[in-house]
């Protein structure tokens, strides 16, 4: 049985909720969906306000493809990209749109679809883009060395 793709999305969240706190940050979820999925923070012994707040936005998949979208960077340059989430999940960490260019690699992020539109969707990557992939997966220190 298939899962619902909001199921997928939320699971995905709640899958980079769980690999940041493993490593011991803080995470809270916004009852909104505004562009920001989670909220990453740290408190400092005995304080219970957090001195930075890192926004992250997640984007889901049960296989491997992907789509960047310049309009999610607008409340926040973090991006997780969450793959293969019904078998052994892979992550991508973004903090910057250079590092999405870098994934994209030269012919794609001077794309049309991407320099005019915003938009760039992977939906079969072949090994080139795979291998230009390989450099944001599981970077979570780009996400924590913000806190």
């Amino acid at each position: 049985m298939a899962i619902h793709p909001a199921l997928i999305g939320k699971a995905g969240e709640m899958m980079v909720a769980a690999e940041l706190m493993r490593r011991g940050v803080e995470v809270a979820q916004p009852h909104s969906d505004v562009g920001v999925d989670l909220l990453a923070y740290r408190l400092e012994p005995g304080s219970t306000v957090p001195v930075r707040i890192v926004p992250i936005q997640v984007k889901a998949a049960s296989g491997v493809r992907f789509s960047f979208d310049k309009r999610w960077l607008e409340k926040s340059a973090n991006l997780v990209l969450a793959w293969r989430l019904e078998t052994v999940p892979e992550f991508y960490v973004f903090d910057s749109l250079s590092r999405i260019d870098e994934a994209l690699g030269a012919t794609f992020s001077a794309s049309k679809s991407w320099t005019e539109n915003g938009l760039y969707a992977v939906t079969n990557p072949g090994s080139a883009v795979l291998e230009r992939m390989a450099a944001h997966r599981d970077q979570w220190d780009r996400l924590i060395s913000q806190l």
